[in-house]
C-alpha cells in the first residue's frame, strides 16, 4: 500500500520504486526485449523505473500499478523505436546523397572551378560549423529537394515546427557565411 501523502518526500518515493523494481523489473524488461531487443532494452528499463520515480506523485490508482509501469514502457518503446526509425531513415537519405555526389558525370568546366572554388569552401565551412540538426534540414530541403511536410513526417515533427527550425538553420547559415574567415 502506497501512503499518496508521502510521495513528496524523495526517500519515501525511491523506497516505493525500488519496491517496483524488485516486483516488476523483469517483466519490464521482457516487454522492452520483445519491442527493442536486446541492445535497448536494459536502457529503456531504467528509463521506466526513473520515469515512474518522478511520474510517481502524480500516479492516480485507478489502474494497478504494473498496468501503469507497463504504460510508460510502451511509451518508452515507441518512442525509442520512432526515434531509431527516424534516424535509420535519414542515414539512408544522406548515404544515397554521399553515394550520388561522389559519381558526379563530367566535370565542371574550368571557369566554373575558378569562381565558385571560395564560395563552395566557405559553403562548406559554414555548414560544418552548423549542428548536426541544421544541417540535416538544410541538406533535405535544399540539396535533396524535399518538401517541408515531407521533412516533417521523417522527423516526426509538425510542419510548423520544421519551418520554424529551417528558417532559424537558414539565419544560422546567413550569419556564419558573412563571418570573417577562420585563419
Amino acid at each position: 500500500m502506497i501512503d499518496r501523502q508521502r510521495l513528496y518526500d524523495d526517500a519515501y518515493r525511491w523506497e516505493v520504486v525500488a519496491g517496483l523494481i524488485q516486483n516488476y523489473e523483469a517483466a519490464i524488461m521482457q516487454y522492452c526485449l520483445t519491442w527493442l531487443g536486446e541492445g535497448l532494452a536494459e536502457e529503456i528499463t531504467q528509463e521506466v523505473f526513473v520515469t515512474a520515480w518522478a511520474q510517481l506523485p502524480r500516479y492516480q490508482p485507478v489502474e494497478p500499478l504494473e498496468a501503469w509501469l507497463h504504460g510508460i514502457a510502451r511509451n518508452k518503446c515507441r518512442q525509442t523505436y520512432r526515434n531509431w526509425a527516424r534516424r535509420r531513415v535519414i542515414a539512408q537519405t544522406f548515404a544515397e546523397e554521399i553515394r550520388k555526389r561522389a559519381h558526379i558525370e563530367g566535370q565542371p568546366a574550368p571557369g566554373d572551378c575558378e569562381s565558385q572554388t571560395p564560395l563552395r569552401v566557405r559553403l562548406s565551412e559554414s555548414l560544418a560549423r552548423l549542428s548536426d540538426m541544421d544541417r540535416m534540414l538544410l541538406n533535405l530541403r535544399y540539396w535533396k529537394e524535399r518538401q517541408v511536410a515531407e521533412i516533417a513526417e521523417i522527423m516526426g515533427k509538425s510542419e510548423g515546427a520544421v519551418r520554424k527550425q529551417l528558417y532559424r538553420a537558414q539565419q544560422r547559415l546567413r550569419e556564419l557565411m558573412h563571418e570573417p574567415p577562420r585563419p
